[in-house]
């Protein structure tokens, strides 16, 4: 970009003599006015001068070479000129910088306006300040009942869903056994077969229909949902006074209790905490707790909580559009996306679906991304790879990650594949498992995810083979991984982790459980308070 006082051109006279065929020392003389500087280029200036002038064409490249070297002197000339003007006016103080500034600053955005992609904010992002907005507000209690409300919804249709699944599957089994009684009798194994091929096709249907239905209601209850929400907040902006919208669906009776936990069954959950310090120089102070629980029961959804989940549900929205974002690690088998596609069963799944999800794509949704995007990625190898390395299989230590509003204590997930190495009980540093925790923790420290739970023995259950001795070498190999990893990720920026939950298998006993928390005052520094004698 140049301002308009350094556009101005100047025209310079180009001369080039040459004898005529009969006499060599009568020459003939050419002038032409050139711009300087030449926004052209030289051979095409060429071309004109030799067809306007009728110049024999055995004179081109001498033409060419002159009328080039020509330009550039004088452009050069031209521009020297021009500096060293434009410098002894700065010196004495004839410019106006400011106005350049200005002049420059106008002409940068008229370049970015006519030639950037014009992209505004999303509708994505203008929802999620209208939520983070409504939920730091009087507002909150209201939008957690409209949850819970259309989360009574979906419940109703699933409850329909299997009771309908499981009065067809008996209705299946009783023909079944009648026929297969009457085999060989009135009836023949075509006739099984052709049964079972029914029943087959009945049970399919019916899945189909129960699946299309509440892909409908969660559609409808999103869509509505919402809506809701920008209403509200337009409400909440034009007075103080919050008046719930006409179409909130708060009328309907409140969710049943669901069943008894292990606490309300008076059996204690096993748990110790820590406060450690991490650093050698500038020490990081962070939360440490072990816990001996199953994983999945930070993954209720929104459905399955009572009364008494509360609070965990109001800290849970209140950080969804925040810097300190909950995770939790689960692990997940090795599999051959040709076979089995990611998503394709699992409890996480089963309750991510018991409860719409309004702030991101559905859970199936994105699972098939996932997959699309590793199938690509694999599709790039070489052509003559082995059929090994192009199977589109996820391998020990892969990650993908799945976001979740509806959940009860996370609002993401990092699915970490395992293999059967991970049973064995020598495994060390560099195994591909304990380097996606590494990748886990890089990512939390890069996208504001503050408070982590993983599992601490790699494992979710345990084993005949996992014994004491096996439990303790492994969690001080993680816990020791783990603190090494934290002290990588200080030195990279980024959000600070500040609570580090490692759950055990919930079946663990005891005293193996206090074993496992001894070692945790061994691995991280913890605070020692000091005694003074006041005597």
């Amino acid at each position: 970009m140049i301002t308009e006082e350094n556009r101005q051109n100047v025209t310079k006279t180009f001369e080039f003599s040459f004898p005529t065929c009969t006499n060599e020392d009568v020459l003939f003389k050419l002038q032409v006015p050139v711009q300087i500087p030449h926004g052209g280029s030289t051979r095409e200036l060429v071309q004109r001068v030799i067809n306007m002038f009728n110049i024999p064409v055995y004179l081109e490249e001498e033409l060419n070479e002159k009328l080039a070297k020509f330009v550039s002197d004088e452009t050069k000339n031209f521009h020297n000129e021009r500096d060293e003007k434009l410098l002894n006016q700065l010196k004495n103080s004839e410019i106006n910088v400011d106005s350049i500034v200005k002049n420059w600053e106008k002409l940068f955005k008229d370049n970015v306006l006519e030639y950037a992609e014009q992209k505004g904010t999303s509708d994505e992002e203008v929802f999620g300040a209208a939520y983070h907005k409504l939920v730091h507000s009087p507002a909150l209690e209201t939008i957690l009942q409209v949850e819970r409300t259309y989360a009574r919804t979906v419940a109703d249709m699933l409850k329909n869903r299997e009771e309908d699944i499981a009065k067809i599957t008996q209705r299946q089994t009783e023909e079944m056994e009648e026929k297969v009684k009457l085999l060989n009798t009135f009836t023949t194994e075509d006739d099984i077969n052709a049964l079972a091929a029914s029943h087959f096709e009945e049970q399919s249907m019916v899945e189909g229909r129960w699946g299309s239905q509440l892909d409908a209601l969660w559609h409808a209850q999103r869509e509505e949902y919402r809506t809701w929400i920008m209403t509200m907040v337009e409400e909440y902006q034009g007075s103080e006074a919050l008046n719930t919208p006409s179409n909130s669906p708060l009328g309907l009776p409140p969710l049943p209790a669901p069943p008894a936990s292990r606490a309300a069954e008076g059996v204690p959950r096993l748990e110790e905490s820590f406060t450690i310090h991490l650093g050698s120089q500038l020490k990081q102070t962070h939360n440490l707790r072990i816990v001996a629980m199953d994983v999945m029961d930070l993954c209720r959804a929104e459905g399955e909580s009572d009364s008494s989940d509360l609070s965990t549900r109001l800290q849970t929205a209140l950080g969804l559009y925040s810097s300190s974002l909950s995770c939790v690690v689960l692990l997940c088998p090795e599999s051959d996306l040709d076979s089995s596609p990611l998503g394709e069963s699992g409890l996480l799944q089963e309750r991510a679906r018991a409860a719409t999800e309004y702030h991101f794509p559905a859970p199936a949704a994105q699972l098939q991304a996932v997959a699309e995007r590793l199938s690509a990625e694999l599709d790039k190898r070489p052509a003559d790879a082995s059929p090994a390395r192009r199977r589109r299989r996820l391998r020990a230590g892969d990650i993908y990650v799945t976001r979740h509003s509806n959940l009860a204590e996370v609002h993401v997930v990092f699915h970490l594949v395992v293999d059967d190495s991970v049973r064995s009980g020598d495994i060390n540093s560099r195994h591909p498992v304990i380097l996606g925790l590494r990748n886990i923790l890089k990512t939390c420290c890069c996208h504001d995810v503050t408070n982590i739970t993983l599992p601490l023995l790699l494992t979710h259950e345990l084993t005949d083979e996992m014994t004491a001795a096996w439990c303790v070498r492994r969690a001080e190999l993680v816990l020791k991984c783990v603190k090494g990893f934290m002290l990588e990720t200080g030195s990279w920026g980024g959000a600070a982790l500040r609570g580090l939950q490692v759950a055990a298998p919930p079946q663990l006993a005891p005293p193996v459980f206090q074993s496992l928390a001894r070692l945790l005052p061994q691995v991280f520094r913890t605070p020692t308070p000091l005694k003074l004698n006041t005597e």
